[in-house]
């Protein structure tokens, strides 16, 4: 069952998570720009969990600080499901314990790009505190192109529910855009990534 010693630890979580994306997120490489599609995962793990003795899992309540769209929701339960059953792992029945909760949370943050390009055939007047003067016939001009746009991240971790303790995290991160049900989508494949590598190799012993 979820306790709330564990509740609280998953909003203490919460908390932490969207602290550190948060910062992450501001560094976010601006290359993404140029390939709006990318998504960028990282994946870690408790080296002292056995997954092969995992079997079923269920979703824990999600903080509602935390809600997303509908659309968003929806996407990211039905692409965890269909993951994980694809795996062998079964959703407990209600009212049954299962060995290991599911809980994901979402950040966003706006970024801004600035560009510079230069075009090199066209001359130009300036003004400055000593009035206008002009350049060169054909001398280059710079202009400034601003970008604004906006980097969510998604954080699926995966709790083991005996010893109430994080066993896996994953974090895909990408461009998002306004219409929830594109970002629906992209939240459905940034599950499908960082699910390609669930569940963990053993680790070797010793």
């Amino acid at each position: 069952m979820i306790t709330p010693g564990l509740l609280a630890r998953v909003g203490d979580v919460s908390v932490a998570v969207m602290k550190t994306f948060g910062r992450l997120l501001v560094l976010a490489p601006l290359v993404m720009l140029a390939a709006c599609s990318t998504i960028t995962t990282k994946r870690d793990f408790d080296k002292k969990a056995n997954f092969a003795e995992y079997k079923t899992f269920a979703w824990a309540p999600l903080p509602s600080t935390q809600a997303p769209a509908p659309a968003v929701d929806e996407a990211i339960h039905a692409a965890v499901e269909k993951g994980l059953t694809a795996r062998g792992f079964t959703k407990a029945a209600a009212g049954k314990a299962p060995d290991f909760y599911v809980i994901y949370h979402v950040t966003s943050v706006q970024k801004t790009d600035v560009r510079h390009y230069t075009d090199w055939g066209y001359g130009t007047a300036y003004r400055t505190g000593y009035g206008y003067y002009t350049g060169w016939p054909g001398n280059p001009a710079t202009y400034a192109v601003l970008d604004q746009y906006k980097v969510g991240a998604l954080v699926l971790d995966f709790v083991e529910v005996r010893r109430q303790q994080l066993v896996w995290r994953g974090v895909a991160s990408g461009v998002i855009g306004d219409k929830p049900e594109e970002n629906a989508v992209k939240a459905g494949d940034a599950v499908h990534e960082l699910l390609t590598k669930f569940p963990p190799p053993p680790v070797p012993a010793g």
